[in-house]
């Protein structure tokens, strides 16, 4: 009986030792602290920021203790209701580790996405690192907290630990793109920049990356094929806070009338002569497609800029003494170039004669003289042949 009472003593003390050493989870053993416990570390599954983190926003009039016993050393504190903290985060559970004692504020409101609750910096004896408040349970997306006294005295906050996959995050962090949209021809790009707060880290995606993707060597927007996607830029810490651009990709349009390997310039030089004047060339330029298409320009012109085989135009010839002499016997002459034939009874001249011998390849006209600032203008019908 007394062997009985032994084991079973034995057994009985091991059992008070692992309940009084945690409680057990899916057969492991988890810490379990509870609200009003000093908690000098984080436990398992948690992680620590200290109040120092740039992250935490304060208002109001904030000092510092240097305590050995806070948390890294030192603690900052509010002594009135005017003093708020404020931070933002990303995760599902919250601890607020602060030091408690006599003359603190039994009233400090936590407020986390607009739901408040109270709890106590009050305490008969000094306590630091305590485990003052925490919440579970919350939704796995960013939060956003401000904790302030309700009541006379002392209040702090030491530390905030969060669930180890969350993290605190900049409370006013946002992310632009100097883009909204932008519209791109296959195989062209455009820059996209992206706007975070200091030290950010940016992931790209695109929706359909056989229509468009971003080169983050480059920092472009590349069109692959043509249609409508959206380039997502996200920051890079879990919250999930992003901007986007929506890319529209078009094919590139070709010529509605490219010119024929076998297109070339027709180019025709007419040439008026007087027996005491020079001998200046009068030249038009005519693209020639074989079966379309024409340019006409310069001293000699033509009514029409493209021609095709068929095709029936005027050129006109404008001959003017620009001396101050009269020009004598001017005779104007003008070989069709490939492709031309003239209509020699329809050629028309303000002064002087067709020539004679003018055929449907070499126009001759007799125009005399020309007084100084005199005119003439003669009209050459012709037809394009193949």
């Amino acid at each position: 009986m007394k062997s009985y009472f032994k084991k079973f003593s034995i057994v009985f003390v091991m059992l008070l030792a692992v309940i009084g050493f945690g409680t057990i989870q899916d057969g492991t053993v988890a810490n379990a602290a509870t609200v009003g416990e000093a908690l000098t570390a984080p436990e398992s599954g948690w992680k620590r920021y200290d109040d120092t983190n740039s992250n935490f926003i304060r208002t109001g009039n904030w000092y510092t203790d240097g305590s050995s016993y806070a948390y890294n050393g030192s603690v900052r504190c509010a002594k009135t209701t005017n003093e708020a903290l404020k931070f933002k985060f990303y995760g599902t559970k919250l601890r607020i580790i602060a030091a408690k004692g006599l003359g603190q504020s039994e009233k400090v409101s936590i407020t986390i996405d607009g739901v408040s609750n109270l709890y106590s910096d009050s305490s008969s004896r000094v306590q630091y690192q305590s485990l003052e408040y925490e919440i579970s349970g919350l939704t796995d997306s960013i939060h956003t907290v401000e904790i302030k006294s309700v009541a006379n005295g002392y209040w702090q906050v030491d530390a905030v630990d969060i669930n180890n996959n969350g993290n605190l995050i900049p409370y006013n962090e946002s992310i632009s793109l100097d883009k909204s949209s932008m519209s791109l021809k296959v195989g062209d790009s455009q820059q996209l920049t992206a706007t975070t707060p200091a030290g950010a880290q940016v992931v790209w995606s695109s929706s359909n990356e056989s229509i468009a993707k971003y080169d983050s060597t480059t920092g472009r927007v590349v069109a692959v094929g043509e249609g409508t996607c959206t380039i997502t830029a996200i920051i890079n810490d879990g919250s999930g806070i992003s901007a986007t651009c929506t890319v529209n990709v078009a094919n590139k349009t070709e010529p509605t009338n490219p010119e024929p390997e076998d297109s070339y310039n027709i180019v025709n030089i007419a040439h008026a002569k007087g027996t005491n004047t020079n001998n200046p060339g009068g030249e038009v330029t005519i693209i020639f497609h074989g079966t379309a298409d024409t340019t006409l320009s310069l001293v000699k012109t033509a009514d029409v800029k493209d021609v095709w085989i068929g095709d029936n135009f005027t050129y006109t010839l404008v001959i003017t003494n620009t001396g101050t002499k009269t020009a004598k016997a001017v005779v104007v002459n003008d070989p069709a170039p490939n492709h031309i034939d003239f209509n020699v009874s329809g050629v028309t001249t303000t002064q002087g004669t067709v020539d004679s011998s003018s055929t449907t390849k070499n126009i001759i006209v007799n125009v005399g003289d020309i007084l100084p600032g005199g005119t003439v203008t003669i009209k050459i019908p012709s037809t394009v042949i193949a």
